[in-house]
């Protein structure tokens, strides 16, 4: 059950943070009633894919096409579709089926997919023995995972061809992994504490924590990381925080412990599929330029 919150800001944000489409230009897209648009968002070069599974349908530029999907991404320049039951669809034709993948990533290098015997790289047909993968990112030329053993977390790397290479940050239960100008963050949300801030850290030592309650880490994409919309402060808000210096983005009205969903190689995509329109969760796409 999610609560929605649609309070605007009765209290000022702290210095440095921005609120979406009011202090920093953004392009707002809504799904319809229920269709949860923005579950998953993937985007690069100006365009951009979505996700709304309730509809069973994907959107693509702002624009819903009959084609269910419950993740999306770009295996270069071609679009890629997971719907359910793990079927992966390339430019719309069925390539390949995954039953058993808890996570997804595409690139021009590859599609890998977390599953519980281990980081399935899909195009190549071939899985790599992991125990208790959890996540998958693909970086500059590597394989990013999360795994988490024995109430422990850490991130994992590999070589394409799936070579192991190393540990490269500590995470924590419920993160993502991701990599932004070269260097790999994993994500710690703890949603274990209701009130948790969360935090990201990168492979130099890097950390980046989150407010109380934003339970930071759970999203990591387009040079941001982002955890739920957060009940616990005031106005209630999403925020994205920057992995390199920046504003922080906020978005005002969302549904607490809601999943974030980002993306992004220039202009920002943010996928939040339970925003209210229309009086029902119907999700919204942003798109943030610059």
């Amino acid at each position: 059950m999610y609560a929605l919150a649609l309070l605007g800001c009765a209290a000022p944000l702290l210095p440095g943070e921005v609120v979406l489409g009011v202090e920093h230009p953004a392009t707002f897209t809504y799904g319809a009633p229920g269709d949860h648009l923005g579950a998953s968002v993937a985007g690069q070069g100006g365009r951009w894919l979505a996700s709304a599974p309730g509809a069973g349908q994907t959107w693509r530029d702002g624009v819903a096409v009959d084609a269910a999907s419950v993740w999306v991404g770009w295996w270069g320049e071609r679009e890629v579709f997971v719907s359910g039951g793990g079927r992966v669809s390339v430019d719309g034709e069925a390539r390949w089926t995954v039953l058993d993948a808890t996570a997804w990533a595409a690139s021009a290098d590859g599609i890998v997919a977390a599953t519980p015997t281990g980081v399935r790289l899909v195009d190549r047909e071939r899985t790599v023995p992991t125990e208790g993968l959890s996540a998958v990112a693909l970086g500059a030329e590597r394989i990013l995972g999360l795994v988490c053993v024995g109430g422990s977390c850490v991130g994992q790397a590999w070589t394409l061809d799936g070579v192991d290479v190393g540990l490269y940050a500590h995470g924590g239960e419920g993160g993502a992994v991701g990599e932004w100008a070269g260097v790999a963050w994993a994500g710690a949300p703890r949603w274990d504490e209701p009130e948790a801030p969360g935090e990201v850290c990168a492979e130099d030592g890097t950390c980046r924590a989150g407010l109380p309650g934003d339970h930071l880490g759970a999203a990591i994409g387009g040079g941001y990381a982002a955890g739920s919309f957060n009940k616990w402060v005031v106005p209630p808000r999403a925020r994205f925080v920057p992995l390199e210096d920046g504003v922080v983005y906020a978005l005002e009205t969302g549904a607490e412990l809601q999943p974030l969903a980002l993306s992004g190689d220039g202009t920002l995509y943010i996928g939040s599929p339970y925003t209210a329109a229309h009086g029902e969760p119907s999700g919204v796409v942003v798109a943030v330029p610059p």
